[in-house]
C-alpha cells in the first residue's frame, strides 16, 4: 500500500474574532481554488474567537478519508464561552455554546460530508457540505456552498447519474427540508441509434432550480425601543427604523417570494481525448418573473501526462436583459440572498449603491435597464505536477457594478515551505476597480514552513462578510468586512 501522509495539527496560539461561519475552506472555495485531494488526513485546531461580543476557545477535531470512488470526512466541533459579554448567554453547562447544538439538525454536522464516486461519474453522491456545487454548465449554479451560518447546520444533498444515453444532476441544500432545489437532466439522442458514434457527443438539458422561500423584503424594527413592526424595512434611508434580528442575530424575514431559474443547454463534445478536449455549448436561461439570459461558450481541457500538466480553460459570450443575473445561484447566494449590491439609477431606495434582498432587486434591475446587456465571462485553471496551482476567472457586462474576479495561487506540496493566496470580488466597477480592498473583497493569504521534522508554524490573514449587528452602527443590517489573522503552531506525521 502507498505510503500517505496523516497530518495531526494543534493550533496552540490562534487569534481570531470572527463571527460568521466563513473559514479558509470557504474563501478558498469562493476564490474557485480545487480542494485538497490527499487521501486521508487527521487533525485539529484550537483558536480564541468572538461571536456577537462573547469569547470562545474553539476545539476542532476532525478525520477525512479519499478512498477514490468514496470519501468521508467527520468533525466535533465544540466552542467553550470563555467571556459572556450583555446580554448574558445561555451555555449548556455553563460552558458549551448552545446556538451550536440548540437544533435536531446540528448533530448531522458531526458526519461533515460522505461521497460516491466523482462529478461525471456514472453515480456521484455527496451529503453533508456541499462546498463548490455545480450543475450542468454553471449558468445558473455555480460553486454553491450551502453552510455559511454558523448557528443553523445544513446537510446538503447531491446525486448524479451519467449514462452514454443521458442523466440527471440534482441539488439539495438541506436534505428533505430543503429550500434550494436544483435538477438537470440531459439525454444524448443519437446514443439511441448507435452509442459508440461520434454523434454521440451531441447532448441536450433541461434545468430547473429554485429557492422557493427566498427573502424578498427585511422585517423593520423601532429604532429607539427595537420592537417589530410587522412591515418591511422603508425603500427610503429612515432614521426612526433599522433592520429587526432574532434572538439568535438573524435577520427577521417579513416576506418570500420563490426564485426560480429553468433553463435549456445543447453540447457537443468536439474532440475528446487523453490529451485534450474540446466542447462548445449554449445555454438559454429565464428567471420566473424575471428576465432571460443567453450564454454561448466552450470549454477546454488539456492534459500532458509527461511532465503532469493540467490546464483548463473556458470562454463565454453573454447577452441577456437588464432584470437576469447570471449563475444566480453561487457560492455566497446564502449571504447575497439577504443583501445583494447594485446600483439604485432610478432613486428607489435612496440613490447611490444600495444593497436589498436578491429577489427583490431582480425587480429593481427590470426597470432600470430596458434594454439588452453584452458581457463575457473567461476563466483559466492551470496545475503544473501537482507543485503549484493556479486560476483566475472574469466577468463583466454593460453597466455599473456588473464585474467579478476569482483569484487564487497555491503551492501545496514542497516539503518545508506551502503557500497560498485567494481573491474574490464581487458587484464592481470595471477592470480598474478589480483590487481595491473594500466592503466587495473577500481574501485569505496562507502560510505554513516547517521547521523541525515534524513541527511547523502556520500564518493565515484574511478578510470575510460578517452581518454587523450592532445597533449604534452605520451599517447595522449589513454585511460588511472583517479583517483577521491567526499564527499557530503544528506537527506532522506521516506512515
Amino acid at each position: 500500500m502507498k505510503l500517505v501522509p496523516i497530518w495531526f495539527s494543534l493550533v496552540c496560539l490562534l487569534l481570531s474574532s470572527s463571527s460568521f461561519a466563513q473559514n479558509a475552506d470557504s474563501i478558498k472555495n469562493s476564490a474557485g481554488a480545487p480542494l485538497n485531494d490527499s487521501m486521508g488526513n487527521v487533525g485539529g485546531d484550537l483558536n480564541y474567537e468572538n461571536i456577537g461580543g462573547d469569547s470562545f476557545i474553539t476545539l476542532n477535531l476532525g478525520f477525512n478519508m479519499d478512498l477514490g470512488q468514496i470519501g468521508f470526512g467527520i468533525q466535533a466541533p465544540l466552542r467553550l464561552l470563555v467571556n459572556d459579554t450583555d446580554p448574558q448567554s445561555d451555555p449548556i453547562g455553563g460552558v458549551i455554546r448552545r446556538e451550536d447544538w440548540d437544533e435536531w439538525t446540528d448533530f448531522l454536522k458531526i458526519l461533515r460530508f460522505f461521497r460516491y464516486g466523482r462529478k461525471g461519474q456514472l453515480l456521484f453522491v455527496q451529503i453533508g457540505d456541499l462546498p463548490g456545487a455545480t450543475i450542468g454548465h454553471g449558468t445558473i449554479v455555480n460553486r454553491y456552498y450551502n453552510n455559511t451560518d454558523i448557528n443553523h447546520y445544513k446537510m446538503g444533498f447531491q446525486l448524479d447519474v451519467n449514462t452514454d444515453y443521458g442523466g440527471v444532476e440534482t441539488l439539495f441544500n438541506n436534505g428533505f427540508i430543503s429550500n434550494l432545489i436544483g435538477v438537470r437532466g440531459f439525454v444524448k439522442p443519437w446514443s439511441f441509434v448507435d452509442k459508440e458514434s461520434y454523434l454521440n457527443n451531441l447532448a441536450f438539458g433541461l434545468s430547473v432550480v429554485t429557492d422557493w422561500n427566498a427573502p424578498y423584503c427585511i422585517e423593520g424594527a423601532d429604532a429607539q425601543t427595537g420592537a417589530r413592526t410587522g412591515s418591511c424595512l422603508p425603500d427610503l434611508p429612515s432614521s426612526t427604523v433599522v433592520p429587526s434580528f432574532d434572538e439568535d442575530g438573524n435577520l427577521h424575514v417579513n416576506s418570500t417570494k420563490a426564485a426560480t431559474v429553468m433553463g435549456g443547454d445543447v453540447e457537443f463534445r468536439l474532440l475528446n481525448t487523453s490529451i485534450l478536449s474540446l466542447t462548445p455549448y449554449i445555454d438559454f436561461n429565464g428567471i420566473i418573473d424575471g428576465g432571460w439570459g443567453l450564454h454561448a461558450g466552450i470549454l477546454g481541457v488539456v492534459h500532458i501526462p509527461v511532465i503532469s500538466i493540467d490546464l483548463s480553460a473556458r470562454a463565454e459570450y453573454r447577452y441577456f436583459a437588464g432584470d437576469y443575473i447570471p449563475a444566480y445561484f453561487d457560492s455566497y447566494y446564502e449571504i447575497q440572498k439577504f443583501s445583494y449590491p447594485f446600483k439604485d439609477e432610478l432613486n428607489t431606495f435612496g440613490g447611490g449603491e444600495q444593497t436589498r434582498p436578491k429577489r427583490k432587486v431582480v425587480e429593481e434591475l427590470g426597470k432600470i435597464y430596458d434594454q439588452g446587456l453584452n458581457g463575457y465571462y473567461a476563466e483559466l485553471n492551470l496545475d503544473i505536477m501537482g507543485l503549484v496551482q493556479l486560476g483566475a476567472s472574469f466577468d463583466d457586462y454593460d453597466g455599473p457594478y456588473n464585474s467579478n474576479l476569482r483569484m487564487y495561487l497555491s503551492v501545496p506540496a514542497l516539503e518545508v515551505v506551502q503557500f497560498g493566496a485567494y481573491y474574490y470580488r464581487h458587484n464592481f466597477e470595471g477592470a480598474s476597480d478589480a483590487f481595491d480592498l473594500d466592503d466587495k473583497s473577500l481574501f485569505l493569504v496562507e502560510g505554513r514552513y516547517k521547521f523541525l521534522g515534524f513541527m511547523y508554524v502556520v500564518l493565515q490573514y484574511w478578510r470575510i462578510w460578517e452581518l454587523d449587528t450592532d445597533t449604534s452602527s452605520e451599517t447595522y443590517g449589513d454585511y460588511v468586512p472583517v479583517d483577521d489573522w491567526s499564527v499557530g503552531l503544528g506537527a506532522a506525521y506521516q506512515f
